[in-house]
């Protein structure tokens, strides 16, 4: 009951009428004076799951499974005193609500909503309606109006279909009363709270208690989250209609002249209290109207968290040169140069600026000024943009994609005058994204890029994202060094022998990508058959999995 005497003990504390609890959202005590926050993480699903077998007996937790809504009167603890307390749960799929009320004089107060609504009786949340009328279509449950308190005298019909009351026949129940959350807001001004408004507010919450990486909605199907890399529908949720979806769109759009002037689609970001920046796209295909609504994390993930080597860390210190950062779609080349910003930011005191197609995590200045700045067009934009930032003197110049042989010579430029630039482009290898970089230059001047290049690199570290074996994502890195012999062959143009360079450099701390995944799969982090996958050099990583002693009798099945 510990859990119990602290939840109660947050409504006295602040001499509340209620504690609110709903998956996606922080706790949250309302009262006369108004609401405050009981913690500032918001619940997940299986927390709030925990917390309806610690808040109602066994016969309570039937009768929810089995209508979908029940109220309960909650035991007795040290915390109370002589408080009584009474319990109010809801639940639907994926969707749980949570409200206990303190009785004043034998009866619970309805707490008040937290923004002003209309004196008559409320109408009740979009998802505890759901799941009351759920429970009233399962059997006829005795019910009563809903308690006026705050409400300026107003009640509910005396046959409203409300929770089914357990542990004390003889009293009224009051229905579950809406809570008023706050609305989705974009960068623009805010929008008034409608029910369509608060039903993406509710997917946007569900999928952010789900660690989903973004929310999709398509015309005739039912919304879907990205977890771990991973589709997955949303069961519990409705089919959308083509008005739906539009309409969900509708809402939060900044400017809907622009979304109808434009038919291939819009991009814009809007913030999601208690969930963070998302950055939506409207599209339309041939079902209607659809948009993707990705998670942007509220600040960046810092190097130790991403379990960055020592080595790779230590990039980030260099006073001048060229850091690259590759990897394949989708492997996290934004998070790590994110990161890598945030380390300067905590532990350099120098000018950063970035030039980012989408800004999305923020840095805050800290021991360093830093200056982000969104680049969303051409090559020949991002080059205009590269050499007004280096007129302003920066110490670090962050490029979030090198594209263009002229923004690459610049960049290089940049390196070898005195600058720490740090770059990303796609690539699957750290010796395939250095031909990439010459490649890119014109014939008669690729000597004179390699020359440049050997002598202004520093290091690159090329990653790649894997699922674990027991759900999520680790990443492997390959770790490429310049050292004096990498650095000959840079200018030699003699890049196909890098990998056995990295070979012989693991003694200065460079990793081979097959020797980190290797590693993973050793370990059992990683299955062999996804190590293979999502290797660039899948002959060597059979031949260092059969030298470790590792079956791979799975390729002969994949023939």
């Amino acid at each position: 009951m510990q859990i119990v005497d602290s939840l109660v003990s947050s409504i006295l504390q602040a001499d509340g009428d209620a504690l609110v609890m709903h998956v996606g959202e922080r706790p949250t005590v309302i009262g006369a004076a108004g609401s405050s926050s009981v913690t500032s993480a918001a619940l997940s699903l299986s927390a709030m799951a925990d917390l309806l077998r610690d808040l109602l007996p066994p016969d309570a937790q039937h009768a929810l499974e089995e209508f979908g809504a029940v109220e309960a009167d909650l035991p007795a603890t040290p915390a109370a005193g002589d408080e009584r307390f009474t319990v109010v749960a809801a639940r639907g799929g994926d969707d749980i609500w949570i409200e206990i009320r303190r009785l004043r004089d034998g009866v619970a107060s309805a707490p008040a909503p937290l923004a002003a609504e209309p004196a008559a009786a409320p109408e009740p949340a979009a998802s505890a309606t759901k799941m009351a009328k759920k429970s009233a279509a399962a059997r006829a449950a005795r019910v009563a109006p809903a308690n006026a308190a705050g409400q300026g005298g107003a009640s509910g019909p005396a046959d409203a279909p409300g929770p089914t009351r357990m542990g004390a026949p003889n009293e009224t129940s009051a229905v579950v009363l809406p809570i008023a959350r706050n609305p989705v807001r974009g960068d623009q001004a805010a929008r008034p709270t409608s029910p369509r408004l608060e039903g993406l507010d509710r997917l946007l919450r569900l999928a952010a208690a789900r660690g989903a990486e973004a929310l999709y909605l398509f015309s005739q199907a039912r919304p879907s989250i990205r977890v771990d890399g991973e589709l997955s529908v949303l069961d519990s949720e409705p089919v959308l209609a083509a008005s739906d979806v539009e309409a969900l769109l509708l809402e939060v759009l900044p400017d809907r002249r622009q979304a109808e002037a434009d038919p291939d689609g819009t991009e814009w970001i809007v913030d999601v209290p208690d969930v963070g920046r998302i950055r939506c796209v409207s599209f339309r295909d041939h079902r209607g109207p659809g948009g993707v609504f990705r998670m942007i994390p509220a600040r960046a993930i810092s190097a130790e968290q991403l379990g960055l080597s020592r080595e790779i860390q230590a990039l980030c210190a260099e006073p001048e040169g060229l850091l690259l950062v590759v990897g394949p779609r989708s492997s996290g080349k934004s998070m790590l140069l994110a990161a890598f910003v945030d380390l300067i930011n905590r532990t350099r005191g120098d000018h950063v600026i970035t030039l980012e197609s989408r800004i999305t995590a923020v840095h805050e200045s800290r021991s360093s000024l830093v200056s982000q700045r969104e680049v969303r067009g051409d090559a020949e934009q991002l080059l205009g943009a590269l050499r007004a930032a280096l007129r302003e003197s920066p110490d670090v110049i962050v490029i979030e994609d090198l594209r263009g042989a002229d923004v690459v010579a610049e960049a290089l430029e940049a390196a070898a005058s005195g600058h720490l630039v740090i770059g990303s482009l796609a690539a699957h290898s750290a010796s395939s994204a250095l031909e990439r970089i010459v490649d890119q230059a014109p014939p008669e001047r690729r000597p004179q890029m390699q020359a440049l290049l050997g002598e202004s690199l520093r290091g690159v570290v090329a990653q790649v994202l894997l699922r674990k074996t027991g759900g999520g994502r680790v990443a492997a890195r390959e770790l490429l060094l310049n050292s004096s012999s990498v650095a000959q062959l840079i200018a030699d143009g003699k890049l196909s022998q890098l990998p056995l360079a990295m070979e012989s450099g693991r003694r200065i701390g460079m990793i081979p990508l097959t020797d980190a995944l290797v590693a993973f799969v050793q370990s059992g982090v990683v299955e062999v058959r996804e190590a293979y996958r999502k290797a660039p050099d899948r002959a060597g990583l059979l031949k260092s999995l059969k030298r470790e002693g590792i079956d791979t009798s799975f390729v002969e099945r994949l023939a």
